[in-house]
Parts: structure tokens; sequence; C-alpha cells
């Protein structure tokens, strides 16, 4: 059943395509360290602004990007893919999982990440992409974007997580080989996803 349809709404487009265009001005990760607690020098000259050294792979990384590093550093399975979230830095992650079983074996808690947003396109375009390696088989699992529980009620949380409603067979090291691809360049490659975006609307809207 064809329900209501928004209508044209040139001033929402245009925000929108702002705050596109706002993640898409954000530093890239050789330009600025992604974990912004980090206080390393680099081998080659020193500095602590210098990224020579920065990736997911840092053995610093699970500690500079959780708020607990003493108790709660990053688990080993989801660190790239918070170093990617991190890396977008509008969708500032706040709680992650790299997934559990229990002593049996059987699935206990499944990989996720909660995170933020400054902009309600933000969590579209990471849902649209993650379909898009779902699409081309890069993932096994299908993933999705949820709303969930937020510390600061000013703000909406989000996960993304396994579509555990279509999944028959759950196995937590497929689920963590998901993540891992996910990760893989995640920043780079939505903001490549988020051009598409300015492409089409232009497309669409030329002349």
């Amino acid at each position: 059943m064809k329900l209501y349809e928004m209508g044209n709404d040139s001033l929402r487009d245009q925000n929108t395509i702002r705050d596109i265009e706002y993640l898409l001005q954000q530093p890239a990760e050789q330009d600025q360290r992604v974990c912004l607690a980090c206080d390393k020098r680099c081998e080659c000259s020193q500095p602590l602004t210098c990224t020579c050294m920065c990736s997911a792979a840092c053995g610093h990384a699970p500690f500079a990007m959780s708020s607990e590093p003493d108790r709660y550093p990053i688990e080993e399975k989801v660190v790239s893919l918070v170093y990617g979230f991190n890396a977008l830095r509008i969708c500032a992650p706040y709680w992650s999982c790299e997934g559990h079983n229990h002593a049996n074996g059987e699935l206990f808690r499944v990989p996720q990440i909660w995170f933020y947003s400054k902009s309600m396109i933000y969590p579209q375009l990471i849902g649209h992409y993650i379909g898009a390696l779902e699409f081309e088989k890069k993932i096994t699992y299908p993933w999705h974007i949820c709303l969930t529980y937020a510390n600061n009620p000013l703000e909406t949380g989000f996960s993304l997580e396994p579509n555990m409603k279509i999944i028959s067979d759950p196995q937590l090291h497929i689920m963590q080989k998901d993540v891992a691809i996910i990760a893989d360049n995640f920043a780079t490659d939505l903001k490549k996803h988020a051009q598409s975006y300015i492409a089409e609307y232009e497309r669409k809207h030329k002349g």
C-alpha cells in the first residue's frame, strides 16, 4: 500500500547536502591523528601531531580510544571498526563490543558499535554503504543501523550490528570477519559513497 510521500523541500535538501559536504571536509587519517587522546610521539620526527605511525593496528589505539583505558581498552576484534568511526570525526562511537560466546559455544552477544551522529544523513550513508558490501558479497551476514540508548538525552544513539532477525545460523567468528571487512578503509570508502550522493543530487538538479 502506497503511503504519504514527502514532497520537494529545497531547504531540507540543501541542509542535507551541506552535512554531506561537512563529512567530506573532515581531515583524512594521514592529515590528523584519529585517536585524539594519543600522547605517543612518532619515530620519525617526534611531534605529537605526526600521523606516520597511526593505524588501527597501533598497540596504543585500544587505550587511546577508550574513555576508561585502564579498565576497558577497546576489544581486539572491534578496534579497527572503532578506529574507522573515529576517523569519520562526525559519528563519535560511545560503546563497542567484539561479540562473545557462552562457555558452551552458543552466541551470547553480537559485535556492535553504538555511535552518535551530527546529522541523520550519516547513519543513512553508513547503512547504504554496508548494504553495498552485502550486495557485493564482501560480507557474509546482513548488517543494519538501529536506534539505541544514548547516554546524553539530547543526542540520538545509533548502533551498527548484525541483523539477527534474518540470520538463521549466527556464528561469532563470521561476524567478526565481517567487522574486519567493514572496517577496512571505512572512512575513505564512506566518503566515496558520500560523493556519489552529491553527484546523484547534482545530476537530478542539473540546470
